[in-house]
């Protein structure tokens, strides 16, 4: 009975050291399975969306491109081939106050030469596809040149009687490029893109657009104070094309919130 007693006793001991075993072999099957899931998801987060999905997703940014390059050559022949002057297509405040138009279009999609037309298309290309990607194709592009036609109108309108009073009438008669406008109405919306959290950006891309970002605000306002008159003038019309980004940024947040606007409405009624 004796010796019974004592199997019976070790052979608990081994039940229970084998129970230990299988409840610390199960936590750390666990602990593993945790750590292969947060990998996982950090490894997703990092792919997915990826850098280079942004990029070939971005086909507003490449229409803009096209467009651009387009009335590059088609106003290259005009001036070149036709011999008509540059100064009926560029934006000019006295022109456009006396009804002229036309030059709030054309101003936006003309360039005098091949580098100036790369400076410009450079802020499309780097800022354009991470923008796109938060807000859509169709309000990117209707945004760019918006931004553009309404920067012209609040320059001329708004701020011509302040630059001919302020910097006298030889910077007042000065031509100006609507397309420069549009290009600084990309800085509240590459902020907006940070501020839309789906679709998401990946841990690189946020990288990547947020120095992109961050560089071309710096470079655009970074204080000098050696700016001739005509040079202020510029930064009074890159100005324009700021606040009218802004403009559109509010635009589209209230399109996008436009159904919880509605149904917080019917409830309150």
């Amino acid at each position: 009975i004796f010796a019974h007693a004592i199997t019976t006793d070790a052979w608990r001991n081994s039940l229970d050291h084998y129970q230990e075993f299988v409840i610390i072999v199960a936590l750390d099957l666990k602990i593993e399975v945790m750590k292969r899931k947060r990998v996982n998801f950090m490894l997703l987060k990092l792919r997915r969306p990826n850098l280079l999905s942004v990029f070939l997703n971005a086909r507003g940014t490449f229409l803009i491109c096209c467009i651009l390059i387009v009335c590059y050559l088609l106003f290259s022949f005009l001036t070149n081939v036709l011999l008509i002057p540059s100064a009926n297509f560029v934006g000019s405040i006295p022109s456009i106050l006396r009804g002229e138009l036309w030059r709030i279009v054309t101003s936006t999609v003309y360039h005098y030469e091949w580098p100036h037309l790369m400076k410009n298309m450079l802020a499309v290309m780097v800022l354009g596809p991470f923008i796109e990607w938060k807000i859509g194709s169709t309000p990117f592009v209707i945004s760019f040149f918006v931004s553009s036609w309404l920067g012209v109108l609040l320059f001329c309108f708004g701020f011509g009687g302040f630059i001919q009073s302020a910097f006298g009438i030889g910077t007042y008669i000065e031509s100006f490029y609507g397309v420069s406008l549009s290009g600084y109405a990309l800085f509240p919306l590459a902020i907006l893109a940070f501020l839309i959290e789906k679709p998401t950006f990946s841990f690189m891309t946020k990288i990547v657009a947020f120095t992109s970002t961050l560089y071309y605000v710096t470079v655009g306002y970074w204080p000098n104070l050696a700016m001739s008159d005509i040079e202020k003038n510029v930064q009074v019309a890159h100005s324009c094309g700021l606040l009218v980004g802004l403009f559109c940024v509010l635009v589209i947040l209230i399109i996008k919130h436009r159904e919880k606007m509605f149904s917080f409405s019917s409830r309150s009624k």
